[in-house]
């Protein structure tokens, strides 16, 4: 008899709107009349055979007590797992094979009534319970609940074939791994569930893992005081030397040394012991120092407090040196491509399966995993064709890299009449440097029409933003500038003077603005014209201006705007988070409202957003003399459980908003709607197969069956081709639609093709155009407001310019 308790409890990102009542159902997928012909794929799904005699129904028991104990607070969750453990024997004589999962009780078995447990006095921290085992459902394999029970399954055998869990619910080999210079890489494993049409699947993503061969003790005494040490550690994450497990650092404890005391209730010792005795007593490692800090960790599922010994830890992860230094080495599998992927999953199953314990569960429970993967549908999508300058055009299938070079000025632009480029006293060889190449640039490679630039250098010590800030405003006191274009000092990450300069150009004195920093124009030299160039597209579009934009595109033939929306958290010391909203008003898609808004810590679900939707709609209608008859709404989502979420708190703000704009006449008619969700943060791969070997698919592509639940409409795809390892799809998903006309060959065009209109490169990008500026926008918020108490909100002047980009 085996009972199986999964020890990772599920997550979802649902959003605190569950209370809002609004009835509206999914929208089921269209049947498409012109999809083409099929190309085959093979995907990081590999399928359970379940051989439980043809009766695919999984039986699911509550396990209920008196007093009643929910699942609903870590607290009462660990009392009622306590109580079904210490119910072990009772429950093995009851079932054959059972799991248990967070209230419920999972088998294959349907049990009489009869037979069943019915108040047994179980007693937990001193109060007696009265717990009863009840049926509760039949599951059938197309229920989301069963992936419960798959889940646990994989789990225990992931346990017992001795990988390790780390933050983040990967999976790490610690039998074997690379020794390289400063750092060990290890291989590791990311597996979900997945319920698709009756069937479950485990998806695999093999990755690597990466840990400090130096211990956390040596990084203290590098870091030196107190203050340096927290900052540094707290947050991250150490693996221990003697167990190989994962925890993270939630305080470097400094009134605590491995030879205090704790009372040990663990390996049957039941007494008062130090730290450092309790590692030697288990593990047989000493301490070398008595004099160092310990490290808490709070585990959340059991509401207690670890202490590591900072000698026997880790850090994880690897510094950009250290990925320099060892990119020969870590290039094959930090950045793997199809065919590697497919040799790393033969490990993990070869991993698994070498256990004897894996024969012995899959006999037990009669179930076995596929170690081939699952054979898929995908079609191509159309590319359509840009506009440049001079109307020129550009065919986006013929394109292999990019078009950098197909164009050479903007599709619209005003003449740039007033602007400044301020340097300071030790860029001043950057600065001659970048005014030659400013000139070659706008003559030659991208003809934009601008007016001599003022060249001002910076007064005083130009490492401190007092000085570009009092130069700034006594040159915007004497000049009318567009924009102001910096060459700052320091290189990417860590320039001195980046953030608080931009939180001065968006706050105190609003004006678009190029910030270049002298590393990237000193060690570039040889690629300094495709700088230039990139740089002029990115002033040509802050300025409100547009470098290319799109011939025609599906779904567009009618007055139509598109909207971006992504969240960044932890912004400023508040830690609030930040939506950043954009939406297009011309045809073209390039000229664009933007707006942010500040909200709760966390909070990824929108609850303040009717004012930004009718504020768009407000814009389009003044761009265009007339609303838009259609919008299309792509949101950035965190989580395949946001689907709900989203659709009882954000849909109703939009209907409400184009329902105020109906009632006051500025709108004629309510315009159709569809509202798609883009979740970038999955583990679903993609490859194609030749002659035996995986390669990385095509650009272009979508795959809306097979690997989708037939009850939505979603899709996969795969925008562009990565230059290393292997594309990441992004999942879409339709969750709102008041179009009855509508092909999903359409939408799957439309979507591809707006991949294309990122001003920040001149190729492909893996998500929709309004979505990176969304990004970007709320990003650029959270970099410059990282030391600063209030949340910087987008200035009314900016509102139709992509300052941000």
């Amino acid at each position: 008899m085996e009972s199986i308790e999964d020890h990772k409890s599920s997550s979802s990102s649902r959003g605190s709107g569950s209370g809002m009542e609004v009835d509206i159902a999914f929208p089921s997928k269209p049947q498409s009349t012109k999809m083409g012909k099929p190309l085959t794929l093979f995907s990081n799904f590999y399928k359970f055979n379940c051989k439980t005699g043809g009766r695919d129904v999984l039986f699911e028991y509550q396990v209920k007590s008196s007093p009643v104990l929910t699942c609903h607070s870590n607290e009462e969750k660990n009392k009622l797992r306590s109580i079904v453990r210490k119910m072990h024997d009772k429950l093995e004589a009851m079932f054959e094979n059972h799991v248990y999962w967070e209230g419920f009780i999972y088998s294959f078995e349907k049990i009489d009534e009869s037979e069943m447990l019915s108040e047994v006095e179980i007693e937990e921290d001193g109060v007696p319970y009265l717990v009863s085992i009840e049926l509760h459902n039949n599951l059938t394999f197309d229920d989301p609940k069963v992936a419960r029970f798959f889940r646990a399954f994989i789990n225990q055998l992931i346990k017992k074939s001795k990988l390790r869990l780390t933050r983040g619910g990967k999976h790490f080999d610690p039998t074997g791994y690379a020794e390289l210079d400063g750092v060990n890489m290890y291989r590791a494993y990311f597996n979900t569930m997945k319920c698709i049409d009756g069937t479950i699947y485990l998806n695999l993503n093999p990755s690597v893992k990466f840990f400090q061969q130096e211990t956390v003790l040596k990084t203290i005494r590098e870091l030196g005081s107190e203050t340096s040490v927290k900052e540094a550690l707290t947050g991250r994450s150490v693996m221990t030397l003697y167990n190989n497990r994962v925890y993270k650092i939630d305080e470097v404890d400094f009134d605590k040394t491995p030879n205090h005391t704790f009372f040990c209730d663990m390996h049957n010792k039941n007494k008062e012991m130090t730290f450092a005795d309790y590692i030697n007593d288990n593990y047989k490692m000493k301490i070398s120092v008595t004099k160092q800090p310990m490290l808490r960790h709070h585990n959340i599922r059991t509401n207690q407090e670890i202490y590591l010994i900072p000698e026997f830890c880790v850090l994880t992860g690897i510094t950009e040196q250290q990925k320099g230094v060892n990119f020969k080495e870590i290039k094959n599998d930090m950045f793997a491509n199809a065919h590697t992927k497919s040799e790393q999953t033969k490990c993990f199953f070869k991993t698994i399966k070498s256990d004897k314990s894996y024969k012995e569960m899959t006999e037990r429970w009669k179930i076995d995993i596929e170690e081939s993967a699952f054979k898929t549908k995908a079609y191509k999508c159309n590319f359509g064709t840009i506009i440049g300058n001079n109307k020129k055009t550009y065919d986006l299938k013929n394109m292999t890299r990019d078009f950098s070079r197909e164009f050479n000025g903007p599709l619209k632009a005003s003449k740039i009449k007033g602007w400044a480029i301020l340097y300071g006293k030790f860029s001043a060889r950057e600065h001659e440097t970048f005014m030659k190449g400013l000139k070659q640039t706008v003559t030659t490679d991208f003809e934009y029409q601008c007016n001599k630039p003022l060249e001002v250098m910076v007064k005083g010590d130009d490492r401190r933003v007092n000085s570009w800030t009092d130069t700034i405003a006594s040159l915007c006191e004497e000049n009318q500038l567009d924009i102001i274009v910096c060459i700052a000092p320091g290189r990417k990450g860590s320039s001195p003077i980046y953030e608080g300069l931009k939180y001065y150009l968006q706050t105190e004195c609003p004006i678009p603005s190029q910030v270049i920093l002298s590393e990237t124009i000193k060690k570039n030299f040889k690629s300094l014209r495709n700088i230039m160039k990139n740089v002029m597209i990115q002033i040509c579009a802050k300025l409100g201006h547009i470098p290319w934009g799109y011939k025609s595109l599906p779904l567009m033939d009618r007055p139509t705007m598109v909207i971006g929306m992504d969240v960044c958290h932890r912004v400023g010391r508040s830690k609030k988070s930040v939506l950043g909203f954009v939406a297009s008003l011309d045809k073209y898609v390039g000229r664009y409202y933007s707006a942010s808004v500040s909200q709760g810590a966390k909070q990824e679900i929108a609850f303040s957003i009717e004012k930004l939707f009718q504020e768009a709609i407000n814009n389009f209608i003044s761009e265009n003399g007339i609303g838009p008859e259609r919008i299309i709404v792509y949101r950035d989502a965190v989580s395949e459980g946001q689907s709900e979420a989203t659709l009882r708190t954000e849909i109703p703000q939009l209907n409400k908003a184009i329902q105020n704009l109906v009632d006051v006449g500025s709108l004629k008619a309510e315009p159709k709607i569809l509202f798609l969700l883009a979740n970038k943060r999955i583990e679903q791969r993609f490859f194609t197969q030749d002659r035996g070997k995986f390669f990385n698919p095509e650009r272009g592509l979508v795959i809306d069956e097979g690997v989708t639940r037939p009850d939505r409409f979603e899709f996969y795809m795969i925008s562009h081709a990565g230059p290393t390892g292997l594309q990441s799809p992004i999942r879409y998903e339709v969750i709102y639609s008041t179009w009855d006309t509508l092909d999903p060959k359409d939408l799957y065009d439309l979507t591809n093709i707006l991949c294309y209109g990122f001003f920040n490169l001149q190729g492909a990008v893996k998500i929709p155009g309004p979505i990176m500026y969304a990004h970007t926008l709320c990003n650029q918020i959270s970099k410059i407001c990282m030391k600063q108490d209030i949340v910087a909100d987008t200035p009314e002047a900016f509102n139709s310019k992509l300052y941000y980009i």
